[in-house]
């Protein structure tokens, strides 16, 4: 039964973030007068095709997108009018001024772009849900103060529940716990705590400490000397509409930059390349997190989401990032990448990803299987 839930929650993942990433391209498109031929999520033999008769309009026409489903869920792609395309439908003279390479370059860039930007806009509003829908999470209070820590010289106790830092509210455990980590300066915070029924201020300075992971590398965190939260004493966490829509943009923010850190330092040797995971390590947790819960299932949701906005921004050939890159070649230098220098780059982004997806593959297999990785 389980495998099952995991093949069907995987299969709704990838249809959902395939979905939205490809309609972020078609609909601009549809907007700055591009004439889009298909709509396909997936690959392969189409196993459901239909044309639906309200679309956009172009030139005050709708237009008359064929829309697919196929065999190969593994991917999409919108395909639009396109005069250097060898298998486009003939095109009139008058429906020339509808093509893509024929539209300027902002154009372009933003019909490139908005596929995404898409995901990241669906990242915000999945995160937002669960903010105005509400957690619940383990209070901000301190269960244990270690001796020479940070909490201790600060006077800190046992049984405190900390309502602000640096007059910012504290909701829960995770949050407090997130700011302590990114205190990593050797800054000074007030604390608002309440000990005993009573209100009080006090000043603690995490203390910056070096910490090695094999998702991040080594990083300076900031770190306290207390355990915080427990599983005995849970609060209730909601969010009115402005608050909720504002962290879910905050987080998906700070996810973004997480992952373009986390692969930084991969590239360059500071993170494990097992960190880099494949088909069967999402299909295994989006079976674990629907079964967790909705808000559990919409949160990897969004997760994925940023991760495919990020990965598809990358300035690969063959990714939206690649297109992009070429779009800012040709509005320095004011000419266009040549047909030959496209095939290369091509030709080498295409063994790139190949290289990435039997990589992504490997350390699935390696986990799945138990057995010891190349990588360190």
């Amino acid at each position: 039964m389980s495998l099952l839930i995991s093949i069907a929650a995987f299969l709704f993942v990838i249809a959902l973030l395939i979905t939205i990433h490809e309609w972020g391209h078609y609909r601009m498109a549809t907007l700055v007068g591009v004439r889009v031929i298909r709509f396909s999520v997936g690959f392969g033999k189409p196993l459901l095709t239909w044309t639906p008769k309200r679309q956009p309009l172009l030139g005050g026409v709708p237009q008359t997108t064929e829309f697919v489903i196929a065999a190969l869920p593994f991917g999409g792609y919108v395909k639009m009018q396109d005069e250097r395309e060898p298998d486009q439908p003939a095109i009139t003279e008058s429906d020339l001024l509808h093509s893509f390479n024929r539209k300027p370059l902002w154009a372009r860039a933003v019909v490139v772009f908005a596929g995404p930007f898409a995901n990241f806009v669906l990242a915000i509003a999945l995160f937002s849900l669960v903010n105005w829908m509400g957690m619940t999470l383990p209070q901000a209070r301190l269960t244990q103060v270690l001796p020479d820590g940070a909490a201790a010289a600060a006077h800190l106790q046992i049984d405190d529940l900390v309502l602000s830092v640096d007059k910012q509210k504290i909701t829960d455990s995770f949050q407090l716990r997130e700011l302590i980590r990114k205190s990593n300066l050797g800054v000074s915070q007030k604390w608002q705590i309440e000990r005993g029924g009573v209100v009080q201020t006090l000043l603690v300075m995490p203390r910056v400490e070096s910490e090695t992971s094999e998702f991040l590398g080594k990083s300076q965190v900031g770190r306290i000397g207390a355990v915080i939260g427990s599983s005995k004493a849970m609060v209730d966490v909601r969010y009115g509409p402005i608050d909720g829509l504002a962290l879910g943009a905050l987080k998906t923010w700070d996810l973004s930059a997480l992952t373009l850190r986390t692969l930084g330092k991969m590239l360059v040797g500071e993170a494990s390349l097992k960190n880099l995971t494949g088909p069967v390590t999402v299909a295994e947790y989006s079976g674990k997190t629907a079964v967790i819960g909705l808000t559990t299932f919409m949160l990897f949701l969004g997760l994925m989401s940023v991760s495919l906005g990020v990965l598809n921004l990358l300035p690969l050939p063959m990714l939206d990032g690649g297109h992009l890159m070429y779009y800012l070649w040709e509005w320095l230098t004011g000419r266009a990448v040549s047909d030959a220098w496209l095939d290369k780059l091509q030709r080498v982004g295409f063994a790139f990803l190949i290289f990435l997806t039997l990589l992504a593959l490997y350390n699935d297999l390696v986990r799945l299987l138990g057995l010891h990785s190349f990588f360190a």
